[in-house]
């Protein structure tokens, strides 16, 4: 029996161990190492708050219901995480205890906890069991502390992320949409605004992409209305550029293409961070200049309306991203399939119409601009869709399909809008 003991304590003792380096290690990766570095605990904990979240939120009929759920998903899932690391020290350091004294595991556990809240009510009495109440004691002030410095960062975060698509409300529609922004653009008359907020939105796009790889829990916390994510705000913005692109003949669409590609890459990118995800159809890549072996090879880029230096620019970003992208990943993105638009003709013509009852210039013919739309779009249209889907994110227009049917939900059209506001009259002028 003693001998039984001492290999139940030994073995409990070693998975203390390896309790205690795990927590630290999703912590250090969470919070302190500024890089996406994945962790196990914390990861389990994101599927879990994810699961249950989702699993309520198909319980509701309307988008508003599943809206209301979704929206404590994020925060639940800082707090779990939080939460996870205190009870993963406090059942460690109770295991290291009960390995190497001869208390029974309640004992330990209680110890551990006076040791890691510093409350002292419970102590121990052999140096090797204050050696680990030293270290307890250490590493509860620490993780406050870094629960105190988490917590506004990633609220600041967030606050940073919201402005923009706030502003964005006001001009695409709530929910938004490109052709309503270039719509509204052209009857306000600040057309020549259009390429400095394209400009705006690409360094939006690589700070989302920095900050949500770096702190990944910010990817499931939505915006303060219903109506707005910024899923579909940077969607919208890009097939806004699109469309700019799209109908004009213009080489001073600087901007416009900056905007394509940050937000390209943003969308590849934090589809993968979200995990894999059950969609109708796998995401193609941006990055066609993957090397591995065992991905199947495909021909570069062609962006039609960018001239060979634009397309040179574009194809060695592509490549620089794609170095980290490993073959599985390559594969669940869909690499080895063909990119096409699911957008159809008469969606893009209903839109197109519209900009011409706004009054926007348009040099193109609808097929030559259809066609140009629907080559640039098929780049970003599936990351886009997946993340949405993912996120179940507001049912904007082009945005794809959510895990349960939902209607699509236009903005208010600036177009129909006017056709019901009447001229006012002239003032008649009585002559005495």
């Amino acid at each position: 029996m003693a001998f039984a003991d001492m290999a139940s304590r030994s073995g409990i003792f070693t998975l203390g161990l390896f309790l205690a380096l795990t927590t630290f290690l999703s912590m250090m990766r969470t919070v302190i190492v500024p890089r996406p570095l994945k962790s196990s605990l914390t990861g389990l904990v994101m599927l879990a708050v994810y699961g249950a979240s989702r699993g309520i939120a198909a319980m509701r009929r309307t988008y508003r219901g599943r809206d209301k759920v979704m929206a404590w998903t994020g925060p639940v899932m800082i707090m779990s995480i939080l939460l996870a690391w205190l009870v993963g020290f406090l059942f460690a350091y109770a295991m290291l205890i009960y390995g190497i004294s001869g208390m029974p595991f309640g004992q330990a556990l209680r110890q551990s906890g006076s040791s890691l809240l510093t409350l002292g009510f419970a102590g121990g009495t052999g140096s090797e069991q204050t050696s680990i109440d030293f270290i307890a004691a250490t590493t509860g002030p620490i993780l406050i502390a870094m629960m105190i410095g988490y917590l506004p960062t990633i609220f600041q975060t967030y606050l940073d992320r919201e402005v923009l698509v706030t502003m964005f409300s006001t001009t695409a529609g709530e929910p938004s949409w490109g052709p309503e922004y270039l719509a509204r653009s052209s009857m306000a008359g600040t057309t020549s605004e259009i390429a400095s907020y394209f400009r705006q939105w690409s360094e939006w796009a690589a700070k989302l992409r920095l900050t949500h790889l770096t702190y990944p829990t910010l990817i499931y916390i939505r915006g303060s209305r219903a109506h707005q994510h910024y899923v579909t705000s940077l969607l919208a913005a890009m097939d806004a550029a699109a469309m700019h692109v799209s109908v004009s003949d213009t080489e001073e669409n600087s901007n416009a293409y900056r905007l394509l590609l940050q937000g390209s890459q943003t969308f590849e990118v934090l589809f993968l961070a979200a995990g894999p995800q059950k969609f109708t159809k796998r995401i193609p890549i941006l990055s066609d200049y993957l090397t591995s072996k065992s991905v199947p090879s495909r021909p570069a880029l062609d962006i039609p309306a960018w001239n060979n230096n634009r397309r040179s620019v574009h194809a060695a970003a592509a490549k620089d991203a794609a170095r980290g992208i490993t073959a599985a990943q390559a594969r669940q993105l869909g690499f080895d399939q063909a990119r096409v638009s699911t957008l159809t003709r008469e969606q893009f013509d209903h839109a197109l119409a519209m900009l011409k009852q706004a009054h926007v210039p348009i040099v193109r013919s609808d097929d030559d601009a259809w066609e140009m739309f629907s080559e640039i779009r098929k780049q970003y249209e599936y990351p886009a869709y997946g993340l949405a889907y993912k996120l179940d994110a507001v049912p904007a227009p082009w945005s794809g399909p959510r895990f349960k049917k939902t209607p699509v939900e236009y903005p208010t059209s600036v177009v129909e809008v006017r056709a019901t506001i009447t001229e006012p009259q002239q003032p008649t002028t009585e002559h005495q």
